[in-house]
């Protein structure tokens, strides 16, 4: 079987250690490259390929954003994630179905053809070892979370979106990052149980964490 491959960086000289990675790849017939998410979107009307990697970090459109533009115009493109974040909150959402595999740039040189031959010919997902590594921890935290009481700061976060605050609003009011308000709000999710805001919002209240009027 041989494929096309479509690559997005806004680094040059990720786009050369990727390209060079993958010609040497026997069944890969083109490599097409994107610097940002409008050049992205352009392949995505003239060009074919059958697997896209994406990185997350770009300068014109969210990662995450584009990932969903990519499946809903061509959707059985296998989409593999090339990023430099390993936070925890990035490895939650990077286990997701539209993404078929996940490679750290700390380890691209090592995982990277082994991600593009097995995501197109075995048709499975690959997760490079350090992404499992975190994973698996990830897992174990959350299951010691469950129950446990809030923080400070997420009793702050609580009580905003008691408000009905958005992640938006609530960056701007406490002075923190959208990234640590979604943070926070996971955590939250977990240690209450709770299926959505609202949900967290009563169990909340049923607990005593809040109290009618809002503060």
């Amino acid at each position: 079987m041989t494929y096309s491959i479509a690559i997005i960086d806004d680094h040059s000289l990720i786009l050369e250690g990727l390209r060079s990675l993958l010609k040497d790849l026997p069944d890969v017939t083109e490599i097409l490259e994107a610097h940002n998410g409008t050049e992205m979107l352009a392949l995505l009307k003239d060009k074919e390929f059958q697997a896209c990697i994406v990185d997350l970090d770009l300068p014109d459109i969210d990662g995450f954003a584009l990932i969903d533009a990519i499946k809903k115009e061509k959707p059985d493109t296998r989409i593999i994630v090339c990023t430099m974040h390993e936070e925890v909150w990035i490895v939650n959402r990077l286990k997701h179905p539209s993404i078929s595999g996940v490679v750290f740039k700390s380890s691209a040189s090592e995982h990277i053809q082994e991600a593009v031959q097995q995501v197109i010919n075995d048709g499975t997902s690959y997760y490079c070892p350090h992404f499992k590594k975190l994973y698996k921890e990830k897992q174990a935290n959350t299951a010691n979370m469950i129950n446990q009481p809030p923080t400070t700061r997420e009793l702050d976060i609580l009580k905003s979106i008691a408000k009905g605050m958005n992640t938006h609003e609530i960056s701007e009011h406490l002075f923190i990052s959208e990234n640590t308000v979604e943070w926070h709000r996971k955590n939250l999710m977990l240690k209450f149980g709770a299926r959505n805001a609202t949900d967290l919002v009563i169990k909340a209240l049923a607990k005593g964490f809040l109290s009618i009027p809002l503060e």
